[in-house]
């Protein structure tokens, strides 16, 4: 099966439509955490930048050099997920603290994350720039073909993401 561009541009733009419209009906201020998280990750991807290269998708996928607002759209998905599955699903109807629901969405991004980098990367629209793949340890994340460092590099990512995501949105 190939998947080509069009098709998984399309496919990312209705997931996002579908969780923006679960987040309306279920959440206070959905715009504005859709925004906040859409901007917390795109700025970050334009500080990563160098680092991965996105191929493929078409031009209009490109808002800066090599950064693509569709796959910010599908990291921001990927994020609104984990805080679905966290806070809607596992925990419903339970208190528990924020430490723990933090290490939970970093566990949860990074094992969606995994399988959706090795899609990304056996159909060549990811690869890793020689500044990354020169320090990489050559060890990959069984059956995936997933760079084994990536189970370090999703956690730190989401690490500085979702704190500003949870801050701004704390902000009256």
């Amino acid at each position: 099966m190939n998947i080509t561009s069009l098709t998984l541009e399309i496919l990312i733009i209705i997931v996002t439509i579908g969780i923006y419209s679960y987040l309306k009906n279920y959440e206070k201020k959905a715009k504005q955490k859709f925004i906040i998280l859409f901007i917390a990750v795109f700025l970050f991807e334009i500080m990563s930048e160098p680092m991965w290269i996105n191929h493929l998708f078409n031009s209009w996928a490109y808002l800066y050099g090599n950064v693509s607002w569709i796959v910010t759209l599908g990291w921001v998905d990927i994020f609104f997920v984990s805080f679905i599955i966290v806070d809607k699903l596992i925990f419903k109807n339970k208190k528990l603290s924020e430490k723990i629901k933090f290490w939970l969405y970093l566990l949860i991004v990074t094992i969606i994350t995994v399988p959706l980098e090795a899609m990304l990367l056996k159909y060549g629209f990811r690869s890793y720039s020689s500044a990354l793949t020169d320090t990489f340890s050559g060890l990959l994340i069984p059956f995936t073909g997933v760079p084994i460092e990536l189970l370090i590099a999703v956690p730190m990512i989401a690490a500085l993401i979702i704190p500003f995501y949870k801050y701004v949105n704390s902000i009256e």
